[in-house]
């Protein structure tokens, strides 16, 4: 797609199977829709911490085919919904006092405690039906996978407050 400037990535459906359809302006002015190719998928899944930390950073989803399929894939209501779920399972362990068990990383437990308010209002925007912001599914996602990040370390520079209510006003960026 050299020479383009990528608009939008779209789910279709083409003879009643769902279809990713890129929609492109090329310099002459021309729309055009294609499937993505092979190697924007496989860039998309094998570079998708990368291509996360670029979205949460605020690049654009238009930037590159890969980082279109990205914002599409973390932006599905089901991994909204997953995302959403796990958030719900931090607070509601944290909550319980359970025991650690050994040699797995846990959440910071008091961390999680303080900022509860605003981890439970991020699972509930990653809840609510319509549409999302890429940049705050991604700072979402990075929030509960990196586990040098506030929530699951103790000594990080970030506070879990901050980032959690960070990522949910960056989910809905528009006015209401």
């Amino acid at each position: 797609m050299t020479g383009v400037t990528l608009l939008a990535v779209m789910s279709v459906r083409i003879l009643n199977a769902p279809c990713t359809v890129l929609v492109a302006a090329g310099l002459d002015g021309r729309v055009v829709a294609e499937q993505p190719r092979l190697r924007d998928r496989v860039s998309a899944h094998w570079r998708a911490r990368r291509l996360d930390r670029d979205l949460a950073e605020g690049v654009p989803p238009e930037a590159s085919a890969a980082l279109a399929l990205r914002a599409e894939r973390l932006t599905e209501p089901d991994w909204r919904w997953s995302m959403a779920g796990a958030l719900r399972r931090v607070l509601r362990d944290a909550h319980a006092d359970r025991r650690q068990r050994p040699g797995r990383v846990t959440p910071n437990r008091r961390a999680v405690n303080s900022a509860a308010e605003e981890l439970h209002r991020l699972a509930d925007t990653l809840d609510d039906p319509g549409p999302v912001a890429a940049q705050g599914v991604a700072r979402a996602w990075l929030l509960l996978t990196d586990g040098t990040g506030p929530l699951y370390n103790a000594r990080s520079r970030a506070s879990l407050c901050a980032a959690a209510a960070r990522a949910a006003r960056d989910l809905r960026p528009w006015p209401a």
